[in-house]
């Protein structure tokens, strides 16, 4: 009974991993902070779309009066915060002529979380009217990612655009702008989370990425530690089962050893940085909260890219414990094949999260 269980176990992990795979293009995830002028003094083009409980709207109720146009996800919890933000921000924001317009990207982002927006907003209904995102809207603004926060003037032209979560004095401050009572912001403007923003300064001059900067975020560099790691350690482990060798499978132990060290301060790091994102609290524990509230959330890449990396970080761990307790006997016959297609496994699981990983930045 053992031997028939075991094979249909296997079975169950590889489907259970193929079908959080396929789920990799649903959505993007949460935008870093950063302050953009691209679209400063563009005039806004028209577009038709509808309200969520079905009135018309288009680009011209958007002209005559000054806008902010905020887009989020029903789902997304640092879009919650700026929500929070802009209901804090209402009472001044109306007393300055101020409207505030939001876009509901699930349309777009997520389709299937439509419905239960409708009755998450009709539960816990916000002052401002919300806009659904169509094809011809998110082309309009350019659309990149949520939350987003941009800011019309009366005259129908973009002023400043807010990507990520920001603070709700840089989005005052950019309010008063477009109302008329402000400086401009400049192009110069600082990236709240202290990053290098969308557009870091090596883009058009390579060499500066040679000199060292201070870093918001640590987690994208150490990475790459456990995965040039364990790809070589995956490499020994298929040479073992060729030809078995006891140098090689002492190699191959010593880079999964360094390979589950190295993933100590990936994972912390990649707590921190995500909350980092979240607000001014504490961004260890801001993460990890975050995390442990939205972890099987499937529709969030980063929820996804958690769950690929837990999912290696027990396979890397496990077969560490394995390999120690088998010791020589690795390398003998059926074991050796087992524990091939473990680690054959955990590669695969590298590569779906370094996917989703990448689809973070790079959309």
């Amino acid at each position: 009974m053992a031997d028939t269980r075991r094979p249909r176990w296997r079975a169950l992990l590889v489907v259970g991993t193929l079908a959080i795979g396929l789920t990799v293009d649903r959505a993007g995830a949460a935008l870093i902070p950063s302050v953009s002028e691209e679209l400063r003094g563009r005039p806004l083009a028209s577009f038709e779309s509808q309200t969520l409980d079905g009135q018309p709207f288009s680009s011209r109720d958007l002209v005559g009066k000054p806008v902010i146009v905020n887009f989020f996800a029903s789902w997304c919890p640092v879009c919650s915060m700026e929500l929070k933000d802009l209901q804090t921000l209402q009472p001044d924001l109306r007393q300055r002529g101020v409207s505030v317009i939001e876009v509901l990207v699930d349309p777009v982002e997520t389709p299937d979380t439509v419905d239960a927006a409708r009755q998450q907003l009709a539960r816990n209904p916000i002052p401002f009217p919300v806009v659904m995102m169509v094809p011809a809207l998110r082309d309009v603004f350019g659309y990149e990612g949520f939350p987003a926060t941009y800011f019309v003037k009366a005259d129908g032209t973009f002023s400043t655009t807010l990507f990520g979560y920001q603070p709700i004095d840089q989005m005052r401050q950019v309010a008063l702008e477009i109302a008329g009572q402000g400086a401009a912001a400049t192009p110069s403007s600082p990236v709240p989370s202290g990053g290098v923003g969308r557009h870091p300064p090596w883009e058009k001059r390579p060499l500066l990425a040679l000199v060292p900067a201070p870093w918001a975020q640590w987690h994208p560099l150490l990475v790459h530690f456990p995965i040039a790691l364990l790809v070589l350690e995956a490499v020994c482990v298929c040479a073992l089962l060729v030809r078995p060798n006891e140098r090689v499978a002492q190699y191959s132990t010593w880079l999964l050893g360094a390979a589950v060290a190295s993933l100590v301060p990936t994972i912390l790091t990649g707590i921190r940085d995500a909350g980092a994102d979240l607000g001014p609290d504490s961004p260890f524990w801001t993460g990890l909260n975050d995390r442990l509230t939205h972890l099987f959330r499937l529709e969030s890449s980063v929820s996804l890219h958690v769950l690929f990396g837990l999912a290696l970080t027990l396979i890397a761990v496990g077969r560490l414990a394995w390999r120690l307790r088998a010791g020589d006997r690795i390398l003998r016959g059926g074991q050796r094949i087992a524990f091939t297609l473990v680690t054959l496994l955990g590669l695969w699981l590298l590569f779906g999260g370094g996917q989703v990983g990448g689809g973070i930045s790079h959309r």
